[in-house]
């Protein structure tokens, strides 16, 4: 006979009399505190736990209310011809699925730098200021994640340009790292604010930041091939090993993309007048003549 048959033909044989002597003869001033203990810590032990799921569920909705998201987006930019004018529809495709920081860093350190270069970025300056060795390799991990997952598609290889931003974590409604890719001869027309503003339109109304956006990386790249041309000498950490106390933000690759997007929808006109006015009292003023 197992253990739970002997239990059962032991509570059978009971009658109300033992039940009741057994009850009186418990030496309650020592039961009661203890089953009022155990009551106690699991009622503050739930309540804990319940806490901290609810604290964490709110801290979540607040990130997604505000936009705020770990996701590293790679996307690249086309410049359409719209037909019968002299217009450009701005597009821009998703080349893989999002990945997040955490799992395109395995480095705590290398997370941190990221999304402190992320919260710091600006229209004015969208491109991640990545600077010494530490920016180097967290620039190069993701340029060779992109190139590597471009590197095996069947389309046509062409050179791109590639640059980690983060546009302004005030202004855009999803506060996310955005590596852009776009062809060189298109990110040089985009140098020039009047001909973005004069022919350049976007797929949907509220794409005209990225319109913005572009413009600012086309100014970093204009200048780091300026500073190209009249190199500094170069500080080595080791014998033939580069410091790279400087490196380029916008870098070229050759990778295979398909290029044959159409708009969706009918492009969207900006009112650049207004949209101007509201980036100049953000700082950004696009008329200004260039520093020199």
């Amino acid at each position: 006979m197992n253990l739970y048959d002997q239990f059962i033909q032991w509570a059978g044989s009971l009658n109300a009399q033992q039940v009741a002597d057994w009850l009186r003869n418990l030496e309650w001033n020592r039961v009661v505190p203890e089953i009022t203990g155990k009551f106690v810590g699991f009622l503050l032990g739930f309540g804990a736990s319940w806490f901290l799921l609810f604290r964490r569920h709110l801290k979540a909705l607040d990130r997604l209310r505000r936009g705020d998201s770990d996701d590293v987006l790679f996307q690249a930019h086309f410049l359409v011809p719209v037909p019968g004018t002299d217009k450009y529809a701005l597009i821009f495709r998703n080349l893989m699925p999002s990945t997040t920081v955490n799992e395109l860093y395995d480095n705590p350190a290398a997370r941190k730098i990221v999304r402190e270069m992320a919260d710091i970025t600006t229209l004015r300056k969208p491109v991640l200021r990545t600077e010494g060795v530490l920016g180097f390799e967290v620039l190069n991990d993701a340029f060779n994640h992109i190139s590597g997952h471009l590197g095996t598609t069947p389309f046509p290889r062409e050179t791109w340009l590639f640059a980690m931003t983060c546009e302004d974590r005030q202004v855009v409604r999803r506060k996310c790292v955005r590596c852009f890719l776009v062809r060189p001869a298109e990110l040089e027309r985009m140098a020039s604010w009047r001909w973005c503003r004069d022919h350049v339109v976007c797929e949907l109304p509220w794409h005209w930041y990225r319109i913005v956006a572009l413009h600012q990386v086309a100014t970093v790249w204009q200048e780091e091939e300026k500073a190209a041309q009249n190199p500094n000498p170069k500080t080595q950490g080791m014998p033939l090993v580069d410091k790279h106390a400087t490196h380029r933000r916008v870098r070229a690759m050759s990778v295979g993309i398909f290029t044959n997007e159409k708009p969706v929808g009918t492009p969207a006109e900006i009112d650049w007048a207004s949209k101007e006015w509201e980036l100049k009292k953000l700082g950004l003023d696009l008329n200004a003549p260039p520093v020199a």
